[in-house]
């Protein structure tokens, strides 16, 4: 062969990798590791390339072995760098660890440099040059063995099932550049490796490196992730509402028991009960608002002073119903530190989260024993070190399995579990609560035999009465005749609700239905105590009342914020932009207490103010049709019925826990039915002009209306129409309009039989 045919070789490499650049940088790219790899893996194939034309175009000319000797080096070194690409390509498909690139580029500087500086001897006839010596022995050696460690990482990967579509090209390209190696041996002086590195860039790009095929398999991959988030989220809704019912039931049971009781002191006792159940079931709902705040590192400490002691028994007296409700045979045993201060400050709350998910979690998994509950204490100075064991003996855990313990969503041996009720998110969430408050959790245990959870945590001591006179001062002063107050809400049923809970402090009581009265009551020279404000209001929200509130001259009165949004720590959210306080819906009569203790109490002689009765007109009306409706009598089989209520899915019994008694019930009923015709004609309207701002404000109120009425299903579409509205979804309130219409007619219905209309 002469040496002007071996030109041609490079030369077509030349052409199709330059060709391959275009075709590749031109598209979209995934940006994933292997990707970045392969575009390195270009374009040292175009420098290679370049210089294996430049060596054949100086060997042509005779010219300088020195120059040659140069040139030869660096093609060397982008030889060896191609090929150590190609060895991390097949290794990144397996292991995906970034730390090999780091270990091999050290290696690779190392032989760089033994290149440059080792022997290489070059023989030119006539453009016909081959090249030996230590330096080609190196490149030779590093270049096999990386060949050598691309193969069993190939095998590996097949073995490992990885992708059996992206290892299959790239073993076949090993057999390519070994029979390229071959015939450099027996044909020294043909230049085929450009070409061959060249060629086998080119298969790689429309096998496993294609950016439109990478890309499809991206969005299929992104499909299949978001499937299984919207399977996992689904599956964690649904355990969640048996987590959820643990506390309902024991209030709903215990409830039944004090209305058929006449035994004053087991009333007593039951109501204590219910109380508790209560407290647990607001902090399960309050976890899951929690959840994304936990992921997000956005999770507050809450701190305050509180009992330990009651705090624990509390957590023993749920454990132990726990117990009962699964019909399990187990002992329950506890133990508390005698050392316990009397009043620790931190964030009760959240030890409480903490201690109550490994309790639950050691009683779900626990058949036959006991669960055992300890709590020590060391305390230095000001701090009391807690030590928190919750121990079981359970089915344990594997060791293989305790990687997996605090993940999200994980639940163990989970089909061997699928009678055993949970989220998966308990442990994680524990975790994230413990050393979010600057602890330690830690684990032992044995399969087949049980677990102990071990919790170190620290808490401030208190030595103030704060506690104890806080506790006192609840059952006093709750009588505030001669003050006034002002509750602005858009929602009559709210209004009621409100203005019930706020009769018991003897309080004279104005209301309004919009921010716009609110501050026309103010500039004609009302005057009042405290406003509450409901924040979700058509036209004028209750933030932007109080920033025109706040611009009136001489207008100092306290304004507590009204709101459903009961994320902890959204109150100083409320605070910043102005308000006094916050109250979460449906409203806590002990924090109603505590804020009007704040405020009232401070007032001086020249904030009581004379009172002033005002009947608005719409309020005549509305009483008259109620008046005019209980004249009505009909012998209606469905007539005052709670049962035909019950039949039907309305949950009545949670709506009395609320509202107090059926008196109360029948008559936010009825308000209900007098606003339903405006509501609807109202929503049709806002629909039909896509104006989801005040749409969202209608279906927010319904959705309100729902929960305190028991109308789960309607309370459950109104609430998935009030995010999507929120989100400006147009598309998903028109497609799914009719189903909300069809409920809310439903229960128009329902309700119109029950009250006998």
């Amino acid at each position: 062969m002469d040496g002007i045919s071996n030109i041609y070789f490079p030369a077509s490499a030349l052409l199709i990798i330059i060709l391959l650049i275009i075709l590749f940088f031109s598209k979209k790219r995934v940006n994933n590791i292997e990707t970045r790899i392969y575009k390195w893996l270009i374009i040292i194939n175009l420098l290679e390339s370049i210089f294996a034309c430049s060596i054949v175009s100086f060997a042509l000319i005779n010219g300088s072995i020195l120059v040659l000797n140069i040139l030869d080096k660096i093609d060397y070194i982008l030889i060896l760098s191609w090929i150590w690409l190609l060895f991390l390509y097949a290794y990144m498909l397996a292991f995906k660890n970034k730390k090999i690139i780091m270990i091999t580029g050290i290696i690779n500087i190392i032989i760089y440099i033994l290149i440059l500086f080792t022997n290489i001897v070059i023989i030119n006839e006539n453009g016909v040059m081959n090249s030996y010596g230590i330096s080609y022995n190196i490149l030779f050696t590093s270049v096999m063995a990386y060949l050598l460690l691309t193969i069993i990482f190939v095998f590996i990967g097949i073995y490992k099932n990885v992708s059996k579509k992206k290892y299959a090209p790239i073993a076949s390209l090993l057999l390519l550049i070994v029979t390229m190696i071959l015939i450099r041996i027996i044909k020294p002086e043909l230049v085929l490796l450009s070409f061959i590195m060249s060629f086998i860039t080119l298969i790689m790009y429309h096998t496993i490196e294609n950016p439109d095929v990478k890309m499809i398999n991206e969005l299929e991959l992104a499909k299949i992730q978001a499937e299984k988030a919207n399977r996992a989220k689904t599956d964690f809704l649904s355990s969640m509402s048996h987590e959820i019912r643990t506390p309902l039931n024991a209030i709903v049971g215990l409830s039944e028991v004090i209305k058929n009781s006449d035994d004053l002191n087991e009333i007593h006792e039951d109501a204590k009960d219910v109380i508790i159940a209560s407290n647990n079931l607001l902090e399960i709902v309050n976890g899951i608002l929690d959840i994304g705040k936990i992921e997000a590192n956005k999770v507050e400490l809450e701190e305050s002073e509180y009992r330990p002691i009651e705090l624990f028994k509390n957590l023993s007296m749920l454990a132990k119903m726990k117990i009962s409700e699964k019909e399990k045979r187990l002992d329950f045993k506890c133990k508390f530190d005698e050392n316990l201060p009397d009043v620790l400050y931190g964030d009760c709350v959240k030890v409480q989260q903490i201690i109550l998910n490994l309790l639950t979690n050691a009683i779900k998994y626990t058949e036959n024993g006991y669960v055992e509950f300890n709590v020590k204490c060391v305390n230095e100075k000001d701090k009391c070190k807690l030590k928190i064991d919750v121990s079981d003996t359970g089915r344990g855990i594997k060791n293989t399995q305790m990687d997996n313990l605090f993940t999200k969503f994980n639940r163990l041996e989970e089909d061997m579990n699928t009678t055993i009720e949970g989220t998966g998110l308990g442990l994680a969430i524990t975790k994230s609560l413990v050393e979010l408050m600057g602890g330690k959790i830690l684990v032992q245990s044995t399969y087949g035999k049980g677990s102990t959870f071990t919790v170190f945590l620290s808490q401030k001591i208190s030595n103030s009465n704060k506690l104890l006179n806080e506790e006192n001062e609840v059952q006093k002063n709750k009588d505030y005749k001669g003050r006034k107050v002002l509750v602005v809400d858009d929602n009559n049923l709210n209004i009621k609700v409100a203005t019930k809970i706020l009769k018991k402090f003897n309080l004279d009581i104005e209301s309004v239905n919009s921010g716009r009265e609110c501050i026309d009551k103010i500039i004609n020279n009302e005057r009042y105590d405290i406003i509450f404000m409901d924040i979700m209001m058509p036209e004028m929200s209750g933030v932007e009342t109080l920033k025109k509130l706040r611009q009136i001259e001489n207008f100092n009165t306290p304004i507590i914020a009204l709101t459903a949004d009961a994320i902890k720590g959204n109150s100083n959210k409320y605070i910043e932009v102005g308000f006094n306080n916050y109250l979460s819906k449906p409203i806590k009569e002990a924090e109603l207490i505590r804020i009007m203790e704040e405020l009232l109490n401070n007032n001086n002689e020249e904030n009581k103010h004379k009172v002033i009765i005002t009947t608005d007109e719409d309020i005549k009306k509305f009483d008259k049709k109620l008046a005019d409706m209980n004249e009505k009598s009909m012998n209606d089989k469905f007539k005052n019925s709670i049962d035909y209520l019950k039949e039907n899915d309305i949950d009545v019994d949670a709506s009395l826990e609320l509202l107090g008694d059926i008196e109360t019930y029948n008559n936010t009923l009825k308000t209900f039915i007098e606003e339903a015709k405006t509501r609807i004609l109202r929503m049709e309207k806002n629909k039909k002009d896509k104006n989801m701002k005040a749409y969202t404000i209608d279906v927010h109120t319904m959705k309100s209306d729902s929960k305190y009425l028991g109308f789960k299903k309607l309370a459950e579409l109104s609430y998935n129409h009030e995010i999507k509205s929120k989100e400006n979804n147009i598309d998903y309130v028109i497609q799914h309009y009719d189903e909300l219409l069809n409920e809310y007619n439903k229960i128009i219905n329902i309700v119109y039989k029950y009250l006998g209309i």
